[in-house]
């Protein structure tokens, strides 16, 4: 590796035609970056992108210590889908943790940092020190909630309704008057809403909801066990010899069945 006059050290090798990345920790010049410290936060970067026989150090930029490094083309297509899928907050689990991980090394350095293209365009934020806990900023998409109605009302053009399911307690769905008639009609029984949700992604991984604006729901019925089991004997045509119970016992306590 050479040093040039720009203050960069720089791997030699043709990349002209590679994909260009940019990692910026916004804490150390790489004058005083520790190299333990570097390679921790090298490490979780392969992570995050994959595909690490295609992925190479390329130079450390001054200032703010910038890893540059590049891809190779035939690569650069799932790179950058598993790039994006990590900013979505839904990458694979590898990826995800390697992110989690980088932010808590952020926080520790009292910085924060983004991976970019060469372009300048932003592919992932990682908000460190700016973060509560290294949680995703909010994500919305289409959805389901399952849960017992257990309170519809107020004055607002959208009413709220909260859901309960098991002990979770889902406070910030939100139905249109029409709706929010109807599901007061429900009252303490389980229903399915579907609809627009809100969701952040917490440091351990778990999602919460912020807010569920209510399209449609359905009821949900709750059948005894015995019911199901005589309706899916039924579609299969009487093959069952009555077993099943047993051999479901079986799979909860241990044992073997009676036969």
């Amino acid at each position: 590796m050479t040093e040039d006059g720009a203050g960069k050290i720089a791997a030699d090798g043709e990349h002209s035609h590679a994909l260009m990345l940019r990692f910026s920790i916004r804490a150390y010049d790489p004058d005083r970056m520790p190299m333990a410290r570097l390679s921790e936060y090298l490490a979780e970067l392969a992570s995050v992108l994959g595909e690490t026989h295609a992925v190479h150090f390329v130079s450390l930029e001054a200032g703010s210590t910038v890893v540059v490094h590049k891809v190779d083309p035939e690569a650069a297509p799932k790179v950058l889908g598993r790039a994006n899928a990590v900013r979505r907050g839904d990458g694979p689990p590898d990826a995800m943790k390697a992110y989690y991980r980088i932010n808590t090394l952020l926080r520790a350095d009292n910085a924060n940092g983004a991976l970019s293209e060469s372009s300048g365009a932003e592919i992932i934020a990682f908000p460190g020190r700016e973060s509560l806990g290294g949680g995703f900023s909010s994500v919305i998409q289409q959805g389901t909630i399952d849960g017992e109605i257990v309170r519809v009302g107020g004055i607002r053009t959208l009413v709220p309704v909260i859901l309960r399911e098991g002990h979770r307690i889902y406070a910030n769905c939100y139905a249109n008057k029409r709706l929010a008639k109807m599901l007061a009609q429900r009252l303490f029984e389980p229903v399915r809403l579907f609809g627009s949700g809100r969701w952040s992604r917490k440091d351990n991984g778990e999602w919460e909801l912020e807010r569920f604006t209510i399209d449609r729901f359905e009821e949900l019925r709750e059948e005894r066990l015995t019911d199901v089991i005589t309706a899916l004997r039924s579609v299969s045509g009487g093959d069952w010899d009555g077993s099943g119970l047993d051999e479901i016992n079986v799979l909860r306590h241990g044992g073997e069945t009676a036969h």
